[in-house]
């Protein structure tokens, strides 16, 4: 059986609604509703953790619903995995009503039912610790190679109460970005739609793990986030030149300067910066500026600082900063994206 009906605005939403790929306001509005049925199918991976109901009216009609979660990323960081729900179990879902009555649902909270006595068997819980990155293993990670340049290796993200963080003012627009920005619709995100992003969003503005790995004559950098991978020459062979075409995450050469690893990126497309919608156009350049940062309390980090020149839509360099603490043994979740309803 379905019920569905508004809930006081006040409803208290699970803090892993704040970390997704899109906007939940392309799908979703303000209407809080509820919902049950059947787990038809449960998706624990990238950019959102999916399940589909099969959801039975009181006249028995039968529609197929669509519940959209978090990140797994961040899910997983409370204590969901793959395994927290069942295909076959009956399910209770709170959330945010689909956009234009469609069968969606944002995954508020959830609780799996008895579907004759509807009493409720369990509730997911979160809980924090995560891959708490072990002391010994973390102090022993040097702030150079053996060659002494900056130690990046390894996989970095937010570990337990680490920064993660992003730090960036709002964009300094010129008129044309202004006027692009007051058109945005969360639904026109191209993520919405399952397309890969552009430099900016996915090296800039990601929230989650990214892993670096360097070689004699070459990086590479790889973002849990939208799954984007960059291999990065040091001898700027393919560093965009005259003519050459956009390439989503850039054309790209880096060098090591100091005690930093700095990365510039030309031949951008235009496109969104974030869920905000921030756009750029495809005159961006990118200098991005790796460096090491260990934090006595919280151990290894890594600091990326982003400088974003952009002539179509900025009227000055905009940046991005942000921090993620090394985190030992992390594997990434796949990506595996879907379309709303």
């Amino acid at each position: 059986m379905r019920v569905v009906f508004s809930l006081c605005l006040g409803l208290i939403f699970s803090t892993n609604q704040a970390v997704a790929h899109h906007s939940f306001a392309a799908s979703f509005i303000d209407e809080e509703i509820e919902t049950e049925g059947v787990v038809e199918r449960y998706v624990f991976k990238n950019p959102h953790v999916i399940m589909y109901l099969n959801v039975t009216d009181e006249e028995g009609n039968e529609t197929r619903w669509m519940v959209e979660g978090s990140a797994a990323t961040s899910l997983r960081r409370q204590g969901w995995s793959s395994e927290t729900i069942e295909p076959g179990e009956y399910v209770h879902v709170t959330g945010r009503a689909g956009r234009d009555g469609k069968p969606m649902i944002s995954m508020g909270t959830v609780d799996v039912l008895d579907p004759v006595t509807r009493v409720v068997l369990r509730t997911p819980t979160a809980r924090q610790g995560f891959n708490e990155p072990d002391a010994e293993v973390v102090a022993a990670i040097p702030l150079t190679l053996d060659d002494g340049r900056a130690n990046l290796s390894g996989a970095w993200g937010r570990g337990r109460g680490g920064p993660g963080f992003r730090n960036h003012r709002e964009p300094p627009f010129n008129e044309a970005g202004i006027a692009l920005q007051a058109l945005w619709d969360p639904a026109d995100d191209p993520q919405v739609a399952c397309e890969n992003p552009t430099l900016v969003r996915q090296a800039g503005f990601t929230p989650h793990p990214v892993r670096i790995e360097q070689f004699d004559d070459h990086v590479v950098v790889s973002y849990e986030e939208y799954g984007g991978v960059r291999t990065i020459y040091l001898d700027g062979r393919d560093a965009g030149g005259s003519g050459d075409g956009l390439v989503k995450l850039g054309r790209s050469s880096a060098r090591y300067e100091g005690n930093a690893l700095i990365i510039e990126s030309t031949h951008i497309p235009a496109g969104p910066t974030g869920t905000p919608g921030n756009q750029l156009s495809d005159q961006t350049t990118v200098v991005e500026t790796f460096r090491r940062l260990d934090d006595p309390m919280q151990g290894p980090m890594v600091e990326m600082e982003m400088i974003i020149n952009d002539p179509g839509h900025l009227t000055e360099p905009w940046e991005m900063v942000w921090k993620k603490l090394y985190t030992p043994n992390y594997e990434f979740i796949a990506v595996e994206c879907y379309t709303p309803l």
